[in-house]
């Protein structure tokens, strides 16, 4: 369902429950006919209705949960990259000449390529320019080690770059964990199941609830559609903001032409 718009799983999901709840009624409505009417057929009791849906909130909380602290985990590694590299540029201006005058351009197209690597569809792909960007960086890193007799400003400089460059592997590997399809499957089929019932205790007791089980029906859909939304990294609408880099590129902008 990756490729799928979110409002055609919504409806789906939606006209599936619903699919689901009408089933559970007919079926109760089934087994009153054929007891000829002498013996109606009874409604689920109170306390298994209740243990399923409460069942089902837990696995909707926990479900959830896992999607928001991936959703959290994208946008606290962002702010970590930016200031990793801005640590590292600030540290690249106390560089003497000429070894200020190689590195810098090569942070700040370093940062530019980060940044658009945030748009992209096929961020979990290698990428050749990053690689190569990085290559070069840590050569002019390491050419500055080696030239600085007292390495105390080189040092916090390479210390900088490599964790810079150790967050955005971080940042690879986090966009590509998702929730595994097993929870996602066992959720999606304890709502189906929740609504058969819910139906069925629908048709015992007549059509006087199915407007208020219907919307709990849109509600249920609204919260599962949100936890794929919160697992599409890049196409969705929950997307997590890239602000730290737009800032930390503004500012090296205006530091370059100061």
């Amino acid at each position: 369902m990756g490729s799928l718009p979110l409002a055609a799983i919504g409806l789906a999901l939606l006209c599936v429950l619903a699919l689901a709840m009408e089933i559970g009624r007919r079926w109760q409505g089934l087994l009153s006919r054929k007891g000829n009417g002498k013996r109606q057929g009874s409604p689920v009791p109170d306390h298994l209705l209740t243990a399923m849906l409460g069942l089902l909130a837990l696995l909707l909380g926990f479900t959830f949960s896992l999607a928001l602290n991936r959703y959290e985990d994208r946008r606290a590694l962002v702010v970590a990259e930016a200031n990793a590299l801005g640590t590292a540029y600030l540290r690249s201006q106390l560089l003497e000449e000429p070894a200020r005058e190689r590195l810098q351009p090569l942070l700040s197209a370093y940062v530019d390529l980060r940044a658009a690597w945030s748009q992209r569809s096929d961020a979990g792909a290698e990428d050749p320019r990053q690689a190569s960007l990085q290559k070069r960086i840590w050569a002019e890193v390491g050419r500055a080690v080696r030239s600085d007799p007292s390495q105390q400003l080189t040092r916090g400089l390479m210390d900088a770059v490599n964790e810079s460059f150790d967050l955005a592997a971080t940042r690879t590997a986090a966009r590509g964990a998702h929730i595994p399809e097993a929870v996602l499957e066992i959720l999606c089929l304890s709502a189906v199941l929740a609504a058969l019932m819910l139906g069925y205790t629908i048709g015992a007791s007549g059509k006087h609830h199915i407007y208020a089980a219907l919307l709990l029906l849109l509600l249920l859909a609204l919260a599962l559609t949100m936890i794929f939304d919160l697992e599409r990294s890049v196409s969705g609408t929950i997307q997590v903001s890239q602000e730290p880099m737009k800032l930390l590129r503004a500012s090296m902008r205006q530091a370059s032409g100061a």
